[in-house]
């Protein structure tokens, strides 16, 4: 008769719950983060991961994914946010998405990327600008494997800046005198680095911000070849917050939490040294999300009285 009268009292429960407005079980908060493979990105997610869950009281989870299928993602809601979005060099799948997804913030300015040679080469031998790269004799200079073709060391293969390199180097009509060496970013800087040490030619492309700049800063260490023909559109990008549009309908309250969020180069060069030497555990993440969160508290109490 006890276990007849609590299930009675169970079902009385989840029909008042259905048929009184307000009774009804709150629906889940819940975020979904992409994350494409770069360190830089970790600060860029866990701010708003932490924000998200003990402000709003959402419940997160972040996917692991390229930068082709993060866009994927969001397009077609199997994830709500990337961060990580570089445009102009991601304009054609921002195009692409355009029905299903949303810009919700600049999240930080002027992010130079190119190609790049050490200072003493392009004093050495001249080489200031892309189209100085047109010279057989140069493009030997840069062959690090013995094949006769100058090697520029570029993007992991799945990243959209690898097939990008590609498509300069034919537009420069050098594609005959360098390949692109493509690999995982910490496998590509080790070996920029392993040349630089060694005062050896090297020709790599890099961007802004990134852990290499602090001990080979631009203009003392390195030169950036300038681009004559903008065939980096301009040589910047800029950094922005992406997001499924449904989601965003869906999420007003931590949409406009998200549009606030604002960060630096500075900050994403400060996390990634942090990360290089702390490891990239999930709790070592959070931690330095946290550290950041603490020395901008002034900045990040701001973003949340916009919501208030």
């Amino acid at each position: 008769m006890k276990h007849k009268l609590i299930f009675l009292l169970l079902a009385l429960v989840l029909v008042l719950s259905v048929a009184i407005p307000g009774c009804a079980a709150p629906e889940e908060k819940h975020a979904i983060f992409t994350w494409d493979g770069w360190t830089g990105t970790y600060l860029q997610i866990y701010v708003p991961k932490i924000l998200l869950e003990e402000e709003l009281g959402y419940t997160t989870e972040i996917a692991d994914l390229s930068v082709v299928a993060s866009w994927a993602a969001i397009g077609i809601g199997e994830a709500d946010l990337f961060v990580d979005v570089w445009i102009p060099s991601h304009q054609d799948l921002s195009e692409k998405y355009a029905d299903t997804t949303v810009e919700l913030n600049l999240l930080y300015p002027d992010c130079l990327r190119g190609f790049f040679v050490p200072k003493w080469v392009s004093e050495q031998y001249g080489i200031t600008k892309t189209t100085d790269l047109n010279d057989p004799e140069i493009a030997k200079m840069f062959d690090t494997d013995g094949d006769r073709i100058g090697d520029l060391l570029g993007c992991d293969a799945v990243w959209t800046c690898a097939e990008r390199i590609d498509e300069v180097l034919a537009r420069l009509g050098v594609d005959t005198l360098y390949e692109q060496k493509y690999g995982a970013e910490v496998l590509i800087r080790a070996a920029i680095i392993g040349h630089m040490k060694k005062n050896e030619p090297v020709l790599f492309y890099l961007w802004v911000p990134h852990t290499f700049w602090m001990d080979y800063p631009i203009g003392e260490s390195v030169i950036y070849l300038e681009d004559p023909e903008k065939y980096w559109g301009g040589g910047a990008d800029n950094v922005y917050t992406y997001a499924n549009t449904d989601w965003v309908g869906e999420n007003p309250e931590a949409a406009e939490l998200i549009r606030q969020i604002k960060m630096t180069t500075v900050d994403i060069n400060w996390a990634m040294v942090e990360i290089d030497e702390r490891g990239d555990t999930p709790e070592v993440l959070e931690q330095i999300a946290r550290e950041w969160m603490a020395a901008n508290q002034a900045e990040v109490d701001s973003w949340l009285a916009a919501i208030k």
